[in-house]
């Protein structure tokens, strides 16, 4: 036996259990995924809650979906909008620096 087996370090040791190789640093960044999966995330939770407002406003038999409708027409809705929109954006930007930084 030779000593790599006796030490349990054998050539049919799993590939997850070795320590992860450098890799250049384009081919864990990539710019387009975490923005990808950012905008895809965003329209999820949109078509979700507006899913969820239209079964609960039919469950108490109110227009919840056509009141926030409403309340998007105002001006201050649609300054909360935009709020909502940057807040988004801040998220984006911060998740794209948690990729970025190198993990160790």
């Amino acid at each position: 036996m030779s000593d790599q087996t006796e030490r349990g370090t054998s050539r049919s040791e799993p590939k997850e259990s070795r320590p992860p190789e450098e890799e250049p640093r384009g081919s864990r960044f990539a710019p387009g995924a975490w923005m990808a999966s950012t905008v895809v995330q965003t329209a999820v939770i949109l078509v979700g809650l507006a899913v969820v407002l239209f079964a609960v406003g039919q469950a108490v038999g109110a227009d919840l979906l056509g009141m926030v409708g409403e309340a998007l027409a105002t001006q201050t809705g649609q300054w909360l909008a935009v709020a909502v929109l940057a807040l988004i954006l801040v998220i984006a930007a911060l998740r794209a620096m948690s990729v970025a930084r190198p993990r160790w």
